[in-house]
């Protein structure tokens, strides 16, 4: 099992990487800090099952590249606000 679990590990870290390399635009203009992180959240999933879809892993891989995606994604944002929000 540990095995496995390293395993899982080590893959979505890979798949994490690829999935910062395609990106979705996610507008602000006019939103609440919970609203930005709404779209931001189903951006990261958008692209994470997409990067994420031919693997047999998929299932274990989602979760790790939807966390890194949105922390990415927060992290060049400059809003305050959402950077409190997502903590």
């Amino acid at each position: 099992m540990l095995r496995f679990a390293t395993l899982a590990a080590a893959a979505a870290v890979l798949v994490a990487g690829p999935a910062a390399a395609e990106s979705i635009h996610v507008s602000t203009v006019g939103k609440s800090s919970e609203q930005v992180k709404a779209e931001i959240q189903k951006a990261a999933v958008r692209v994470c099952r997409a990067e994420t879809s031919d693997s047999q892993l998929a299932f274990y891989l989602q979760a790790p590249c939807v966390r890194a995606a949105i922390k990415a994604a927060v992290a060049q944002s400059s809003d305050p606000a959402l950077q409190i929000a997502s903590r």
